[in-house]
């Protein structure tokens, strides 16, 4: 509850709108592209051979919106179509080039939030560990959804993830509440 003396929820808004500028400035320069694009090659690096309709839907695209960005992805020479699981659909995957650029884009989000979190003592360092993991237990509802979540980050470096852990064991709803999803 967001009491007038309680600035709890609207600083965490705050927070989140400040990191996600920050990060999607150092992700748009590291891939010399939009952030649907840098978005993209991340998606496809964890999960290879997904198709043009499921990436819109993580990133949250139209057919139309999904099937120029998967046009201008292949124009970069990031991904290569081949054939996929039927005769209509083509799965994605990342060329060399492409596995290079995720990798740079991941770097540049890694050094973007070191730099934010740099300012923390280790305490607090390990306070917010525990706080964002579990505000980020929210028990995703489908495959998509946990991609949708998890589209940015760099999976080495969480390989405790609450975001996939709180899918695969949905948390107990508290009181009779329903589930959080």
């Amino acid at each position: 509850m967001n009491l007038p003396g309680d600035a709890t929820a609207n600083l965490l808004g705050a927070l989140a709108l400040a990191v996600n500028s920050r990060m999607r400035a150092a992700v748009v320069d590291a891939a010399g592209a939009g952030g649907a694009l840098a978005e993209a090659v991340v998606v496809i690096k964890d999960q290879p051979g997904v198709t043009a309709e499921w990436l819109g839907g993580v990133l949250g695209l139209t057919q139309p919106g999904a099937a120029h960005l998967v046009r201008r992805l292949v124009e970069q020479g990031w991904v290569q179509r081949r054939p996929g699981a039927d005769a209509r659909s083509r799965a994605l995957h990342l060329t060399p080039a492409g596995r290079r650029a995720a990798g740079e884009i991941l770097r540049a989000r890694q050094r973007t939030l070191t730099d934010l979190v740099a300012r923390l003592s280790d305490p607090q360092r390990r306070q917010l560990t525990e706080i964002a993991g579990g505000l980020l237990r929210c028990a995703p509802g489908d495959r998509q959804e946990l991609a949708r979540l998890c589209r940015l980050c760099d999976r080495s470096r969480c390989p405790a993830c609450p975001v996939h852990d709180s899918y695969r064991h949905p948390p107990a709803p508290a009181d009779g509440a329903e589930p959080v999803a």
